[in-house]
This record gives structure tokens, C-alpha cells and sequence, in this order.
């Protein structure tokens, strides 16, 4: 048809094929998305209509789409009018993306990431001369390469200037040894494309020419991106290639004339893109973008820093040719492109990594949908923002399918520049970070620049060298082109957040995911395997790698008699002047036992202990664990109706007391044993152990946890558990070595039971301190000056309280401390490493649930925060899974999950909830065993430990940013004036969710300025606690653990929710500024610039309003920094006082 042939005369030149069938398929013949948006392009220039660029992929083969075009009316609704030369009048406007990248130099003026630079290595005799003439008819031919750029009251301007002569610089380095030769060249190359250009004098176009030989030179360009992109590059040296061709055989220049500049372009788009036309491809992306998170939470290696930095490295990726061709196979079959089935991997890799199902990439597109701006040099590449709900049931094809869609829906509203989209939707702004998106992806499919070069006294040959390290703009970016020899590219990555081991495992994992979709693209794609299977078996096996031998457990209080037997007149325990040697304790533990067994105690009965730290309660435990029962310790400091709840919810027919304590339990069933008016009784009983008791299957004690729902949990756990982690953990914390322990924590809780029992099973002397002994810091200090002790389990939070002590070093154990139940601040280690150098420090976890502790290990001297846990301790087997419990690599967050010979039964009489946290092992050797769901946030680090990032219900999400409270309290503590910090997210007032940190300060007073001021240094302004509480201490728990219903709330309204009138004239004089720029009546002082609408070009504009009311300068980054009036006015009246009087006209 006549269709079919004008269409065929439009699609034979894109595809470069000499002819065209009815039935060829656009795809098959090598199109790509940017080759169907050149099609459509060129049909609106021929047929006069506006083709969806979806219709390509819809009717790809000439026949299809010759019957869609016959189908299309005339003109669409928001047809764009013509684009002709715009009359010059003034200083011609900026495009949308070049006022971003001005608006960019502003907050960060003199950076060097949006300098382009190739590098051509040029092979045959050159005509060096020619070469500069080529160089300045293309500066003439394109007034881009002429143009700087001038603000005028804070609006940016094009300014173009009249065409000069163009000096080219030669460097000789033909004398410089051969050896070292291509080193100078290398260096002096790099040196050039990072220096950076100054926007406002020019020029923007940089060139120099190195002499290698005679017959071989190389040839470094470099431009600002606000006057080129990557397409203006192939420009650029296809342009140079024939200029020179021309000069150097001796005539004119045979290109022809531009219709059209860059500024043209400009113009014309700001004319265009307003209004409707605007706004109907706004509301599409408003759409599409509601909602998005602010922040792909990749896990990095290092903390993300206040402001980002261009500081990056590479990685070569590959895929070889088989592979690639596989690839593509699936594209064709599927109907989509090379770049659609590279995001839809891409975009699933980072979900697995961050854990995010909702992820945004950037990505780059040509942005030259009109083919008269096809010849230009200057910069209409534009970003799009690729949102993916990645949803781990669905297939990879449905996945490519959905992919598909919304990057076709993308390119139809693709006019819409970024930084526009970014104007309009107003996302949370962080100089952490870049907005809408951190990750990017590309695939280069711009037009080839030519190789061979014809003219002067030979033809050249030209070839191109990588530049240097590229400056990274972006988190992460995978950069890749198809050539013949594969998929080929690079990721490039911030070395400011990634070590290259984690990029080098991110790429393989990204390979590993495409050979699985490949194999198998109906799999769910929660189920495809990230990890080769050497990583599978390195976190399953490897990093869970037990002794060979098994030792068969026994109940723990055997091997006390058999200490007792062995060491009779050695002293067991010590509390407040009391001592028990072993014989004494062993007989009175038998005495209790006999009367225990008279009450009906035996295997599986649970007897209550209501007795504060003493000789006592030594004794009671075993002789419950004699008498064969399972004791339940109750902390007698808690009411008395708790305590009765917790009696009755272990159905406890004896609870075991002292007279001052038993009228709480005078209204339960339960027989109460009163160890101190009953003594009389109790030693009337043989000393001698009764006969039978419990097995190692059977119940040692049962310990309460907090429930969400307010109902406490019962965890029983059984003897063998427990032989085996006091045989673990007197292993790896070689316990054995240790004489004297101290006993500082609670029998409700385990945490003591690190020493408890590893110091009776060795002989060693246990020293009880009770608690009001415990909490006192100088107390602590007097007592372990009487009694030194080698070792000592303690929670962070209460050692830094002991550490406050007038000589500290007084509360710290000889040989071993032991640290567990809380993360611990690198700064306590560093101030326990100064005071005891001598004192090994280990790490410790473990929850109830799996008996005490499964993970430990010694802290390096050198280890800085985050402090690891350990590795496993033998026998207890630690997985790290995604939500569909399969493993995560290394390095990568996932939840910790505990299997092994300590997993305990479960909660007493709970068989749901037990259900729902002890989960059949679907990894461990052993048929029917069982794990339990911790809730705990890990990553494997390398060498095998275990690094804690945070408790799941306890990070938050402030202002859209998911916030770990204790990496902020990390950062405060390293403040002089801060000596414990603990910060938290508090919603006092319903929807007002916001961080509060509590310090307690180290000897000067807090100045909540000035942490404000340093956090800010440090951390992404959304990190910054909004109110700071100062303490005397922080509020612990029973058993030294954090207190937080103890936590006062600050005082006053939160910020979000108050409205503060100006305190001072710089204040009220700003405040003024601002609301005229916003357009609003009144702004209050602490309301954030940004959250009221403001956006980069008014800050600009501010920036500019205060030079001349305030007659101070400020750099654009500062109302980045200090986003509120307050903040704000502080930095004016601190420029004020120590900058120059401005100089007047």
C-alpha cells in the first residue's frame, strides 16, 4: 500500500537494511526503544499525526503498523506546534535540564560530576592544524559550545557568545621514555577531565591534543553536561571527523547549515510544556509516583554521609555472547526490549537486596523526540523514574510483562522533564541524597561514532580509551552497551557507601538471577536463586560449622555435685559477707530438694522462686533441679498481682519465698515455702541427694519474655538445652580460665546465666551482688576492690551507668567482660579498652528462646561500630532469610533465624503463637527439626560473624525515610559533651511521628544547638532528632536492660505541629522574604523551606534576596542545611559577623 511504502522509506534508513518487507518485524531487525521513538518522530514529520510510541511494540511489523497509522486522526489533543527558530530578543532561557544542572553548580559549585570527556586514541600521520580548524567550525556551527550561563535576580540566563578562534593546546610527549610514555598520557588526561568549569566564564568545551609519535596522538574533549550529553558526543566527533576530512584536503566545509541551535530548542520547549500539555502528563506521574519511597534502603558498608560526594570506582560487567543471545531470545519472545528485561532484573535485584518490594530506578533517555533535534550538540537527555512493585509470587515473565508496561506508559510521557517532576511532586530533600530515585540504569544505544577518518595525507584510524574514573552521581549505576562480543558495561558505585567485594557480589548475584530467569521464567521470582552454590553452602554450612564431637547432656546440677565432690571446702557462692562452699551448697540444695519432693514436686513441675540475688537463690535452683522440677524465677520487686498472674500462668504448686514476700501468693493454690522461717524444717532433711529426678528432656526452668499484647510469655527450657549452651559458651568464652565471677543482672531474666552456671560447673566462686548493690556505680567500684572478680556479664547500658564511678576502673572485671542484651557503642569499648587494657571483651546474644545465647565472640581491639555479635556457638545452627525464608548473601539484611540443639520447646500453653515463631527448618540436616523467627535485623559479614542492624518493630519511618534510631545515638555519642545517647521515634501527638534523643551529658552542659549542628555534619538532615532531652541517666530495667516507658516526653509541642512567630529581626526580616517567595501569609520559624512548597530555583532565589537584604553571601547548599527560619537566620547573623562589609556600587 501507499502507507506500507512512505513507511518503509522512514524505517529502512533508522534500521540501516537496504530494503523492507511487509511482514519484517521492527524488533527482529534491530530496533530498540530509542529507534522506535526516532520512528515515530519521523512519522509526524511525514504523516502529520502523533503515534503512541506503545503502537511500535503493539504493530511492530510494517504491515501492522502502516494499518494503526491509516487508523490515527490528524492531530492528537496536546500536539506539540512546530519547532522553528525562536527570534532572538534577549538572553534566551534555560531548558528544564539545564536549569537543573545550573541550579546543581549552585549548592555544589566547582564539582566535576556532570563533566563529560571522551578520549579517541588517533593512529596515522595527523594534520594537526586541520584539527584546530575542525575544532572552530564546530564551536562556530554550534552555539552551545559558545553559551555560558548568568543569573539575573536569581533566574538563570543563556548567554551566547560571538564565535572565536579556537586554539587547540599540543602536548609533546614523543621525547618521554616508551616505558612511561602511556602513564604520562594517562595522567595528564585524567587531570584534564576532572578539572572543573566555571559555568559563568567558560568555555564549556575543553580540547587538548597529545603527541605520542608522529603517527600516533590522542585527543581529549571534554564538555559540561549543560551543553552536552551522550548522543552530542557521537555529534561531536562525527562532526570533527568530516570538518577535518574537508580542511585537511583542502576545502570548505561541506556540512550543511543547522536550522535549528540548542537555545531554539529551549525556547521552544518552554513554550510549550506549560499549561495543559504539562499538566496531562503530570497527572500521570503523579500518579505513578505517589507514594514512592524516598529512599532505596540498600545495605551499604558504610554509613551514608550528610552530603554526598562524587567519590566513586568501577566494576566490569559481562555477559557473554551465549548468554546475551539467550537474552534476547526472550525478549522476542516475550515482545519486549534488551533494556525492559535488564530493569525487570535489575529492579528485582534491588529488591532483594534492600528488602523493598516498591523500587524506583532512574533512567536515561535520548529526550530527542523530534528529529530536527537530532544534529544538535547540547544537553536533551532526560531522566525517567521506573517504578516497579516487585511482588515476590509473581513470575519473572509477569514481572518482564509489568516492566513492559510501565516503561512504555514512561516514554509517553516522557516530555516532562525530570527536574520538572521533581519541582511538582516535592519529594523530601536531602543532600544525602538525589531525589525520586539513587540507583540507575542504562543501556547505550546512542548512534556509533565513525572509527576511520578520511582526508589529508592518509585516512586515520581512531579508537576509543577509557577516560579515567568517571565521577558517580548515583548510589549505584549499571552502565551497559550491546556489542558483538555480549552485553558489556560497567557498575559503577559510591565508594563513599560500597567496598568493591560488595559490588563484586552484587554483580554475580545479578548474573545468577538472569541464568535463573532464563532457565526458568515462570519461577516466582522470590524464588530464584540469588546465591552460586559455594555462597549457598558459605552461610548454611560454612558459617555454621560445629565440632564433630557430641557430648550427651545431663542435667547441670550433677555436674555441681561432682565439683562438690571433687572441691568440697572451696567457697560456690558469696553474697553481702555470706559464703557457701561447694559441700555447704550442695547439702542445703539437697535439704530443699527432700522437702520439695514431700510437696510433690518432680520432672515437669514448675516451682516458683520469689527471692531477691542471694546465697538463697543459689540454693533454691538446685534444689529444684534435685528434687527433678523446673523453677520459675519471680522478681520480688514487682506487684503482687503480677506476680500471682505469672504463678497462676505456669500452674506452679509451690513457690519457693522468704516471710516478707508470701502474702503475695496467700491467694493462689500454691504452697509456699518460706526459706528463712521454714529453715528449721528444711534442715531436717538428709544432705544427701534424693534418688532420680529429671532427664536432660526434661524442663531446668521457665523464664518470662514481654508480650506485644500485654499476656507474658513462658519459655521452658529444658536441661540438655541448657548443658549445651554452658558447654558452648564456657568454650568460646574460655571461661575456664576465670576463678571469680560476678553475678550483676537479675535471676528473672538470663542474661546471668553466662556466669551462673559456667561458674558452679567449673569450681569457680560466685559473687552475688544484689541489686541495690549492683545499681550503685561507686558501690560496684568499693565491692570489686574488697572482692576482685575475672569475669563479668553485663548490658551496655548498665556497665556505662557503673562506668561513672569516680574510679571506673574499679567496676571492671580482670580477665573476661562479657557484653549482651543490647547493641554495645563503640565508644563504651574504647572507654573499657583505656581502662582495661588487660580485660578481654566479648560479645554476646541469644535469645530466651533459644537458651541464653547463640552467638559470641571475642571483640578485636581495633573493631569499630557496629560491634558484631560472634559466630554460632557449636551446635546452634543461624540462618539469615529474606520474608520467603530463603538465605540472603552476604552482607545483605535479612532476619535471623535459630536453629540447633538449644531451640526450646516453645511458650507454655501459647501453641498459635508458638506456631507462628517455631518454624520447621527448611536448611538444617536433621528431618522435623524446628527454628525460631527471632525479629532481629542481621547481615553475615564476610569472616562469618553476625552483625546486628535493629529490632524490626523498632526502626521508623519519619518524614518517608526509614530511620534505625541507634545509628543516630551512635553518631551522638561521639559528641564530647555526650556520654550515653539513646534516641527514639514518639508520636505524642497522633500522625506526628518524630525522633527524640536523650542524652546524658559527660561533665560540660548539653547544647541541643549545638548536637543539633553536629548531626547535621554527620547525617542526612531526616536523621536529625527533631527535640533533645537531657538526663541524669538512662532508665533501666530490673535486669539493666533500657527502660523505655521510663522515657519522659519532651517538653512542649513538637515542631511539626507548633507554630513559632519571629524572636528576632534578622528572623522576622527572613520570614518576610520567605513568605513573599512561597506565597503565603505567614511562615513560621521552625517550618521547613522545602515542606512548604519551596523547591531548588527558590532557593536560588533566596539565596539572592539575602545577598541583597542582609548584605551577606551565602552558598545555596546552606537553606539545604538549615531549611527552617531559625536555622536559617542563626547562619545569616554568623556570616554577618565574620564576613567582609559587602562591597556597595
Amino acid at each position: 500500500t501507499p502507507t506500507e511504502a512512505r513507511l518503509a522509506a522512514l524505517w529502512a534508513p533508522l534500521l540501516q537494511v537496504e530494503q523492507v518487507g511487509a511482514d519484517d518485524h521492527f524488533f527482529e531487525q534491530g530496533g530498540h526503544s530509542l529507534l522506535a521513538t526516532q520512528l515515530v518522530s519521523r512519522i509526524r514529520a511525514t504523516f502529520g499525526v502523533e503515534l503512541p510510541l506503545q503502537t511500535v511494540f503493539e504493530a511492530p511489523t510494517l504491515s501492522a503498523l502502516a494499518l494503526r497509522l491509516e487508523a490515527v486522526g490528524p492531530r492528537a489533543p496536546f500536539m506539540a506546534p512546530p519547532l522553528v527558530a525562536a527570534p532572538r530578543t534577549g538572553a534566551p532561557p534555560l531548558s528544564f535540564a539545564q536549569q537543573r544542572l545550573w541550579l546543581i553548580e549552585q549548592i555544589e559549585p566547582g564539582g566535576t560530576a556532570y563533566n563529560i570527556p571522551t578520549v579517541l586514541r588517533i593512529r596515522g600521520r595527523l594534520d594537526v592544524p586541520a584539527l584546530g580548524r575542525a575544532f572552530g567550525g564546530l564551536v562556530e556551527r554550534h552555539e552551545s559550545l559558545r553559551t555560558t550561563f548568568a543569573s539575573h535576580e536569581g533566574e538563570p540566563v543563556q548567554l551566547i557568545h560571538p564565535a572565536s578562534d579556537f586554539v587547540l593546546p599540543v602536548v609533546d610527549l614523543s621525547a618521554v621514555p616508551d616505558e612511561t610514555r602511556e602513564a604520562r598520557a594517562r595522567e595528564r588526561i585524567e587531570a584534564e577531565t576532572q578539572r572543573p568549569f566555571d559555568l559563568l566564564r567558560g568555555p564549556l568545551l575543553r580540547a587538548s591534543l597529545l603527541r605520542l609519535s608522529a603517527e600516533e596522538h590522542v585527543l581529549g574533549v571534554t564538555l559540561h553536561h549543560i551543553v552536552s550529553d551522550g548522543w552530542s558526543m557521537g555529534v561531536l566527533v562525527r562532526e570533527v571527523a568530516a570538518l577535518y576530512a574537508d580542511f585537511a584536503s583542502g576545502r570548505p566545509s561541506t556540512l550543511a547549515a543547522l536550522p535549528l541551535q540548542y537555545a531554539d530548542f529551549a525556547t521552544w520547549q518552554r513554550g510549550w510544556l506549560r499549561g495543559g500539555v504539562l499538566q496531562q502528563q503530570l497527572d500521570y506521574w503523579r500518579q505513578q509516583l505517589d507514594g514512592a519511597p524516598s529512599l532505596l534502603e540498600l545495605p551499604t558498608d558504610k554509613p551514608r554521609p550528610a552530603v554526598q560526594s562524587s567519590r566513586g570506582d568501577w566494576l566490569p560487567f559481562h555477559l557473554p555472547p551465549p548468554l546475551t543471545e539467550a537474552l534476547l531470545a526472550l525478549c522476542q519472545r516475550e515482545g519486549t526490549t534488551p533494556f525492559m528485561a535488564l530493569l525487570a532484573l535489575w529492579q528485582l535485584l534491588l529488591a532483594r537486596y534492600s528488602g523493598q518490594d516498591d523500587v524506583c530506578v532512574g533512567s536515561p533517555i535520548a529526550g530527542r523526540t523530534r528529529s530536527e533535534t537530532e544534529g544538535l550538540i547540547g544537553f536533551f537527555v532526560n531522566t525517567l523514574v521506573l517504578r516497579t512493585q516487585v511482588r515476590p509470587e509473581a513470575s519473572f515473565r509477569q514481572l518482564l510483562a509489568q516492566v513492559r508496561s510501565t516503561t512504555l506508559a514512561a516514554y509517553e510521557h516522557q516530555d516532562v522533564p525530570f527536574e520538572k517532576l521533581v519541582e511538582e511532586l516535592q519529594p523530601r530533600r536531602s543532600l544525602s541524597h538525589s531525589p525520586l530515585f539513587q540507583v540507575m540504569l542504562s543501556l547505550q544505544n546512542t548512534p556509533d561514532a565513525p572509527l576511520r577518518v578520511l582526508g589529508g595525507a592518509e585516512p586515520l584510524e581512531l579508537s576509543a580509551v577509557e577516560p579515567g574514573l568517571p565521577a558517580v552521581k548515583f548510589d549505584l549505576n549499571l552502565s551497559l552497551a550491546l556489542t558483538p562480543e555480549g552485553l558489556s558495561g560497567a557498575l559503577l558505585y559510591r565508594t563513599d557507601l560500597f567496598e568493591p567485594a560488595t559490588i563484586s557480589r552484587m554483580s554475580g548475584h545479578l548474573r545468577a538471577l538472569l541464568e535463573a530467569a532464563l532457565a526458568a521464567p515462570d519461577t516466582h521470582v522470590g524464588d530464584l536463586p540469588l546465591l552460586s552454590a559455594a555462597e549457598r553452602h558459605q552461610v548454611l554450612e560454612g558459617f555454621n560449622a560445629s565440632p564433630a564431637s557430641f557430648t550427651a547432656p545431663s542435667p547441670l546440677h550433677v555436674l555441681v555435685e561432682a565439683r562438690a565432690a571433687l572441691h568440697p571446702q572451696r567457697p560456690a557462692v558469696a553474697c553481702e559477707g555470706q559464703v557457701l562452699t561447694y559441700a555447704a551448697l550442695d547439702a542445703r540444695a539437697n535439704q530443699l530438694a527432700w522437702h520439695l519432693r514431700s510437696l510433690g514436686v518432680g520432672p515437669e513441675v514448675r516451682v516458683g522462686l520469689c527471692l531477691e540475688r542471694s546465697v538463697d537463690m543459689v540454693v533454691a535452683l538446685l534444689g529444684v533441679w534435685k528434687a527433678g522440677g523446673a523453677y520459675v524465677p519471680l522478681e520480688p520487686s514487682q506487684p503482687a498481682p503480677r506476680l500471682r498472674l505469672l504463678v497462676e500462668e505456669v500452674a506452679s504448686p509451690v513457690v519457693v519465698t522468704v516471710a516478707r514476700h508470701a502474702a503475695a501468693f496467700t491467694s493462689t493454690p500454691a504452697h509456699v515455702v518460706r526459706m528463712d522461717e521454714d529453715a528449721g524444717q528444711l534442715a531436717s532433711h538428709p544432705t544427701v541427694a534424693p534418688l532420680g529426678g529429671a532427664s536432660a528432656e526434661n524442663a531446668a526452668y521457665v523464664l518470662f519474655t514481654s508480650g506485644s499484647t500485654g499476656r507474658p510469655k513462658g519459655v521452658a527450657v529444658e536441661h540438655g538445652q541448657l548443658f549445651h549452651y554452658v558447654r558452648a559458651a564456657t568454650e568460646r568464652l574460655r571461661l575456664e580460665e576465670c576463678a571469680r565471677f560476678a553475678l550483676v543482672s537479675t535471676f528473672a531474666a538470663d542474661l546471668g546465666n553466662t556466669v551462673l552456671f559456667p561458674c558452679l560447673c567449673t569450681g569457680g566462686l560466685l559473687h552475688v551482688l544484689p541489686q541495690h548493690l549492683a545499681s550503685s556505680p561507686s558501690d560496684v567500684a568499693a565491692y570489686f576492690q574488697r572482692h576482685p572478680v575475672d569475669c563479668m556479664k553485663i548490658v551496655p547500658s548498665h556497665l556505662a551507668a557503673l562506668l561513672s564511678a569516680a574510679e571506673p576502673r574499679h567496676v571492671l572485671p580482670l580477665k573476661k567482660l562479657v557484653l549482651g542484651g543490647e547493641s554495645t557503642p563503640s565508644a563504651l569499648l574504647e572507654q573499657v579498652r583505656t581502662l582495661a587494657p588487660d580485660c578481654e571483651v566479648f560479645n554476646h546474644y541469644g535469645p530466651t528462646e533459644t537458651t541464653v545465647g547463640v552467638l559470641a565472640g571475642l571483640v578485636p581491639p581495633r573493631e569499630r561500630a557496629p560491634v558484631p555479635l560472634g559466630r554460632p556457638l557449636a551446635h546452634s545452627r543461624l540462618y539469615v532469610l529474606d520474608a520467603r525464608l530463603q538465605p540472603v548473601p552476604v552482607g545483605v539484611p535479612g532476619e535471623l533465624f535459630i536453629a540447633g540443639a538449644q531451640v526450646t520447646r516453645g511458650y507454655l500453653g501459647r501453641p498459635e503463637l508458638t506456631a507462628e515463631r517455631y518454624l520447621p527448618d527448611p536448611h538444617g540436616p536433621l528431618p522435623g527439626a524446628r527454628m525460631y523467627r527471632s525479629g532481629d535485623k542481621v547481615r553475615w559479614r564476610l569472616d562469618g560473624r553476625v552483625e546486628f542492624l535493629g529490632r524490626a518493630d523498632f526502626q521508623v519511618k519519619v518524614r518517608g525515610f526509614r530511620v534505625e534510631p541507634g545509628e543516630v545515638a551512635a553518631v551522638l555519642r561521639e559528641h564530647s559533651t555526650v556520654r550515653e545517647a539513646l534516641v527514639v521515634a514518639r508520636e505524642d501527638v497522633p500522625g506526628d511521628k518524630h525522633l527524640v534523643a536523650y542524652v546524658v551529658a559527660s561533665s560540660e552542659p548539653v547544647s541541643a544547638e549545638a548536637l543539633r549542628a553536629f548531626l547535621l555534619e554527620r547525617l542526612p538532615a531526616y536523621m536529625v532528632p527533631s527535640s533533645f532531652v537531657t538526663l541524669e541517666a538512662i532508665p533501666l530495667t530490673a535486669n539493666g536492660k533500657l527502660d523505655r516507658q521510663a522515657l519522659p516526653a519532651p517538653e512542649g509541642p513538637s515542631r511539626a505541629t507548633a507554630s513559632v512567630a519571629p524572636r528576632t529581626p534578622t528572623e522576622e526580616r527572613l520570614a518576610a522574604l520567605w513568605a513573599g517567595l512561597l506565597r503565603v501569609e505567614a511562615v513560621s520559624v521552625e517550618e521547613d523551606f522545602f515542606a512548604l512548597g519551596g523547591h531548588s530555583l527558590l532557593a536560588t532565589q533566596v539565596v539572592s534576596r539575602v545577598r541583597q537584604a542582609f548584605a551577606v553571601e551565602l552558598p545555596v547548599r546552606a537553606l539545604f542545611e538549615a531549611p527552617t527560619v531559625a536555622a536559617l537566620a542563626a547562619r545569616i547573623d554568623s556570616a554577618a559577623r565574620s564576613q567582609a562589609p559587602a562591597i556597595l556600587p
